[in-house]
């Protein structure tokens, strides 16, 4: 086990995708059966298995004393309003921002978790002090609530940073209607494409929802956190405007910035940091005719060839973009495949497409050239397309 005490925690543009006539052998890539073992005494990784799942989680009595790291958000969260806790004794937190922590801590956003020993790549809890992670199948089976909310269909609720956009591409109109507080809305929100169901920016963060990445910081790089309308006006430190409506703030440093200043910040926080251009560089959600005007090229969806997008995810260095429906697309089947097991039960990860990777890869279960990225499995050298990853299981 761990030691309780340690703290380790755009340039010319090309068609990119093109389907071929030969036609190949599929690949067995159905997964063996599961075979659960049993590690070292000297491992420091959990093996979870039916006993340790009574052993997961101890009593509130079971303190362990150490310096820990200030992991609050924007809604305040801090370890002191979570109810479950590790075997070092310190408490679990949801981490909403865990995928992109783990990216900039170990340049890699497949993360492993410490107990089933799977692989995942979405929101899970963490130990606040030893940073032990665990994914949301092993916090169900210790009937841990993650922060999710669902629409009405049971669809997880994702960060969109693109619903104007989205809204206005597909129905011409300037906002959505938020789905709690029944508002028109034109900022970010937690949403479910496939039903149309969004909850706005505001209402998310009264249900504890949280972005997955935070670019709401003071001078001093501090966290703000999320303040609801006061009689008290305040000076937006941004645009210093007067105002009293919905903010965030640092009271540390009295540094607070209004709802229109917060709002384009946080509609351009990348979806997920596998959302990348051939050259490793982040996507973001950009108004494609603005930027055709001004550069005079045109672009095309690296996935589905669309050349008439009015938005889309776009490098702007590399002028290489997805439409907004592609990298959704994406987006949803990294975060629910990372960690698929090929037939020889490797673990399957998803690779962007490399600069230098001109004839793309092949598909082994459609027999399509892939140009956007594809999951792997290197060991047998196995890459399936994203349409076709749900059917690996």
């Amino acid at each position: 086990m761990g030691n309780c005490c340690n703290n380790n925690l755009f340039t010319e543009e090309s068609r990119f995708s093109i389907s071929i006539d030969k036609q190949i052998s599929l690949v067995d890539i159905q997964p063996l059966p599961i075979v659960i073992t049993e590690s070292s005494e000297e491992s420091n990784v959990l093996i979870y298995h039916e006993k340790q799942k009574s052993d997961g989680l101890v009593s509130e009595k079971e303190t362990c004393a150490g310096v820990k790291e200030d992991n609050s958000f924007i809604t305040g969260q801090t370890h002191d309003n979570t109810d479950y806790k590790c075997l070092c004794g310190s408490r679990f937190i949801w981490r909403s921002d865990i995928v992109f922590w783990h990216y900039e801590n170990f340049s890699d956003w497949n993360i492993h978790c410490d107990f089933c020993l799977n692989y995942f790549s979405k929101s899970a809890w963490q130990c606040y002090h030893c940073g032990k992670i665990m994914c949301r199948d092993c916090g169900s089976a210790e009937n841990m609530n993650p922060q999710i909310e669902y629409c009405i269909n049971s669809h997880e609720l994702l960060w969109s940073p693109n619903s104007s956009a989205y809204y206005s591409q597909e129905y011409k109109k300037t906002s959505y209607k938020c789905m709690q507080c029944k508002k028109s809305r034109c900022e970010a929100s937690w949403s479910c494409r496939e039903c149309e169901y969004d909850l706005c920016l505001h209402c998310g963060i009264k249900k504890n929802l949280i972005p997955p990445k935070n670019l709401l910081i003071c001078d001093e790089k501090k966290i703000l956190v999320h303040k609801k309308k006061s009689d008290i006006p305040f000076i937006c430190s941004k645009c210093n405007d007067i105002t009293n409506k919905n903010s965030y703030y640092c009271s540390s440093c009295d540094y607070s910035i209004c709802g229109k200043c917060s709002g384009p910040l946080l509609s351009t926080i990348t979806v997920h940091p596998g959302l990348k251009c051939r050259k490793n560089h982040d996507l973001k959600t950009i108004k494609i005719d603005s930027v055709k005007k001004k550069s005079g090229k045109w672009y095309i969806c690296m996935k589905c060839d669309n050349i008439s997008m009015n938005y889309g995810y776009l490098c702007t260095i590399c002028c290489e973009c997805y439409c907004l429906g592609c990298g959704d697309q994406i987006v949803k089947a990294v975060s629910d495949f990372s960690g698929v097991k090929c037939g020889k039960g490797h673990n399957m990860f998803w690779e962007p497409s490399c600069e230098d990777e001109d004839e793309g890869d092949l598909c082994n279960v459609c027999c399509k050239r892939i140009y956007c990225g594809s999951f792997k499995c290197k060991e047998c050298e196995i890459s399936v397309c994203v349409d076709d990853i749900s059917r690996i299981n």
